[in-house]
């Protein structure tokens, strides 16, 4: 009871805190650009950690999932003048239909052969939007319609940083109720042994088509939230930088955490506008990342953060006990 008490205060002081700098950054646009813009990027990493961090399918090609929904969403509601909340679903449904069809090869691929798969996907669909002129507009770009919600159109950073936040809660919640269930329980039976999972009567395919359907179908969301945000949609804004730093981003916040896809986009988003004068080369900076991560920080910052508090409250126990 106790420890469900304390648990409890630090979420709500956790909460204060971060409540406290959304209050005092908000005001300003650009800082309320960066917030938005970790909003949504925090649906689609958390999107990732459900497919690579939960079931065990690497993906180096969600960037295409996140293009597919925001060209959806930026080409309905601007050239064919859908309700731009109507196609801000559209664009979520697409985005899963192609995690779908994808999922069914994806699932009989592991390890290096599925992230070349993704990553292949992913250059597919950055080359057709480039290419396709007709449809996509090419490299000229896309300008977009603002958001209208019930009416309300959402042109200001505040505004649509509330309603990304909105979707970013409710998509955590989902996730929460999805690891404690038993689909979550499937999903890391599968990530530690497929065959063991098999044996045990699980649908491996299955399940791997359902998470990796979900992933894309969160991506989407994201790419719809982008091209609402930027208001612009250009194949430049697609490429295969982008997979790579969602994969940072959760890598360096921490897989299978509720938090670490949040505190991965938080800092990754501040590097990204800090690095903006490297252009292409970020995606060195990036990979520098990935490769510390992995020799220092494993379980990433969320894991570094509850290494920390174990240590603190077992030095706290013996100083007890002693």
């Amino acid at each position: 009871m106790i420890q469900a008490l304390k648990k409890r205060w630090e979420l709500v002081l956790v909460m204060c805190v971060a409540a406290a700098a959304v209050i005092l950054m908000l005001p300003n646009n650009y800082y309320a650009q960066l917030l938005c813009n970790i909003a949504t990027y925090g649906i689609v990493v958390t999107g990732l950690d459900l497919c690579f961090g939960y079931s065990g399918q690497i993906s180096f090609g969600h960037a295409a999932f996140y293009c597919i929904g925001a060209y959806t969403a930026a080409l309905l509601s601007t050239d064919l003048g859908w309700d731009p909340l109507l196609a801000f679903a559209a664009a979520i449904i697409v985005a899963a239909l192609f995690g779908l069809m994808l999922s069914y090869p994806a699932s009989k691929l592991q390890k290096h052969f599925l992230s070349l798969m993704t990553i292949s996907f992913g250059w597919v669909v950055y080359t057709f939007v480039g290419a396709a002129r007709e449809v996509t507009h090419g490299y000229q770009g896309l300008n977009v319609v603002p958001l209208r919600v019930f009416g309300l159109e959402l042109r200001s950073m505040q505004a649509l940083f509330i309603f990304a936040l909105i979707l970013l809660i409710l998509v955590m919640i989902m996730k929460r109720n999805i690891v404690n269930s038993r689909v979550g329980r499937a999903f890391q039976a599968i990530r530690l042994n497929a065959h063991a999972a098999n044996g045990m009567g699980i649908n491996v395919r299955k399940y791997k088509m359902m998470a990796f359907t979900l992933s894309a179908a969160l991506a989407g969301m994201s790419g719809a939230i982008f091209s609402y945000n930027v208001r612009y949609v250009n194949p430049e804004s697609f490429s295969s930088t982008l997979s790579v730093l969602l994969m940072t981003m959760l890598l360096f916040g921490g897989i299978r955490s509720y938090s670490g896809p949040i505190i991965g986009a938080a800092v990754l988003i501040f590097i990204q506008d800090w690095l903006q004068f490297l252009g292409n080369a970020q995606a060195l900076v990036y990979g520098i990342l990935i490769i510390v991560v992995l020799f220092f920080m494993p379980n990433g910052v969320a894991g570094l953060a509850g290494n920390i508090k174990k240590r603190l409250m077992k030095r706290k126990e013996d100083e007890q006990h002693a």
